[in-house]
Formats: structure tokens, sequence, C-alpha cells
């Protein structure tokens, strides 16, 4: 089956006439350095858009290629490898994370942790709240803490699309889906039906879409959830009662079969 069967089925294992919110499988394309992509059909957005934000239109319709050109967020470029970690230039033109910021911090001041610890490190030129912003994390050290866990895709890549399961132009690397608690834990007891194996979640709250749920799942191959973060909530509307989660194809694909085959044992229509 391809994308678009195995989504769904998927959305058909719940059990419901429709699910409240609905859920739109989003699939996740990497083109590395040098690989052709389609600029035209969708042509590349003209605004600036956070990767979190592409991911959001995605799962309301629409296709979205994102590149250097287009991405609205430093830190979701550096992940997502369509920058250098380490490049001391901000990105040109106006993006929507950087704009809040008196002036545009680089992707090497994010990386060396200035930007998450503005007030501990004296660079309030990247406060995105005014003079009174503590920043991401209390100190420097906690910053640098922090980044460490936040894998990065290296960079080799030129663009990224984020589509609906109804596209099927592309098999997708990595499938990202936004769910209720309720719906999340349907999704779980799927995954786990034919194993039995539990999942781990590494999340901190910043890069929620970019590093949790779309770079970890496609460098660890494992299953990954994210409750969002500060960009992905105020500048990309995803609503209050969702969490995400992304994984590799195959494992979106072993989670609809657990739960097609789990229906009989996890009745969705009794859950309150």
């Amino acid at each position: 089956m391809g994308f678009k069967d195995v989504a769904e089925r998927f959305i058909e294992s719940f059990g419901v006439d429709s699910l409240k919110p609905p859920v739109v499988p989003v699939g996740v394309k990497f083109f590395p350095k040098g690989t052709p992509f389609p600029e035209e059909d969708p042509t590349v957005a003209d605004a600036t858009i956070p990767w979190c934000g592409a991911v959001k239109l995605a799962s309301e319709g629409e296709t979205v290629i994102v590149t250097k050109k287009n991405i609205g967020c430093p830190a979701a470029a550096i992940t997502l490898g369509l920058v250098h970690k380490d490049d001391k230039n901000p990105l040109e033109g106006s993006r929507k994370y950087t704009s809040l910021m008196e002036h545009p911090a680089s992707p090497a001041d994010f990386t060396d942790g200035y930007v998450y610890a503005c007030k501990d490190t004296g660079h309030m030129e990247f406060s995105l709240f005014g003079k009174d912003d503590c920043g991401r994390y209390k100190t420097l050290g906690a910053s640098l803490n922090a980044l460490s866990g936040m894998v990065v895709v290296e960079h080799d890549m030129d663009a990224i699309v984020a589509f609906p399961y109804h596209s099927e132009q592309y098999t997708p690397d990595v499938v990202i889906i936004g769910v209720t608690p309720k719906q999340a834990l349907r999704a779980i007891q799927g995954y786990a039906f034919e194993l039995g194996e539990r999942i781990e979640l590494n999340t901190i709250g910043i890069r929620g879409v970019c590093a949790d749920v779309t770079a970890y799942p496609f460098l660890k191959q494992k299953l990954n959830g994210s409750f969002f973060c500060l960009g992905a909530r105020a500048l990309s509307g995803w609503e209050g009662n969702r969490l995400s989660f992304g994984m590799p194809y195959y494992l979106f694909e072993r989670m609809t079969e657990g739960m097609a085959e789990s229906k009989a044992g996890f009745p969705y229509k009794l859950y309150p």
C-alpha cells in the first residue's frame, strides 16, 4: 500500500465515523543537496514560513516546500540541515522567529547558546519579549546542555517537503501526526500491539516539530513525540489540545497495522 492507503487505514482504524478534531497524517520528504526537487508545482512560497507552520499547513491539506530561501526559523534551518550550525551570517531577509529580535541571530548564535540564554550571556539583542525576557534557559550552561540533546541533520539538504497523505507524489521519509491525548492513546496502543514495546519521548519544549518529530525520527529511525514548543504554538497556531508524534514511514505502517488488528480489544468509541 502507498502512503495514502496506509493513512486512510490509520484514520479508519479509530472505528468512528469522523475524528474530532480530524487527524491528517503529514508526510515529510528530505531532498539532499544535488537531488532535484519540485520548485514550481507547488511553487516555493514567497513568504517565509517556520517548519512547524509548514507541517501545520500540510495537516490542513497543503503541500509546502521549505528551503533555505523561505524557511522562517533559523533554528529549524539548522536542525533540518538547510544551513550550517556554525554559520555566522544571519539568514537574509525577514524571518518570522528572528524578526522579533532587536538584531537577528545567526545560526552560530543559536548553536553557541546565546539565543536561548540571552539574559545570562548579555545578548539581549536576541530577546523575543523585550528587556524582561529571561531567555529560554537560565544560564549558558543550561542552554548548551539543552542544545546538546537536540539532534541536527548535517548541512546537506536542499529542501524538505511537508505534504498531506492524499498527495501521492512522494513516499515519506517521516510521518508526523498532530493528535489529542485521546487519539494519541489509541495510536500508541496500535504501535505496541505487535511487540509490546513501550515508547520513550525525547523532548524538551524547544524545537518541538523540527527536532523532536522530524529530525529525530529521520536520524534515529525511531518514533518520538513532542508537546510542541513556543514557536509551534505562538507562531504556527498548533492548538492547545494537541501533541505530536513523528516516526519513520515503516513505523507508521506498523502503527496502522496494529491499530487495525487491535480494534476489537481497544474500542475507541468507548473512550470518554
